[in-house]
């Protein structure tokens, strides 16, 4: 039983985590875009021009790309770890810890032997 809530606290310490605010999240966007701005910026392109919306556009789909990579990664592992501790549950069981006995009898002098085997 031990066992189990062990990997139980291990699975749910992995969700918590993962868990981001909605405000952490609009912060992330703000900067992202704030970033965005900035290298279009640094590459000479002026705000309110055709190439400056390309820019952003470009540099915008490239986040995208990179973060979906980066959640296909995340997934992976986290299958992996999955299994993982399954096989490592699955193995828990299957180990047959060796069982003791102990036999107490009295020694005819007012106590007891105990012998375990």
């Amino acid at each position: 039983m031990e066992r189990k809530a062990i990997a139980a606290l291990m699975l749910a310490s992995l969700a918590l985590s993962a868990c981001v605010s909605e405000e952490e999240m609009a912060t992330k966007r703000q900067m992202a875009q704030a970033n965005r701005e900035k290298q279009c910026t640094s590459f000479g392109y002026k705000l309110g021009t055709p190439n400056y919306g390309k820019c952003l556009e470009s540099l915008y789909l490239q986040d995208q790309q990179l973060a979906a990579a980066e959640e296909a990664n995340r997934q992976t592992r986290l299958h992996e770890f999955g299994q993982r501790l399954q096989r490592a549950s699955e193995a828990m069981k299957s180990a047959n810890p060796p069982t003791v006995h102990c036999t107490t009898t009295p020694n005819g002098i007012g106590g007891t032997n105990t012998t375990c085997q």
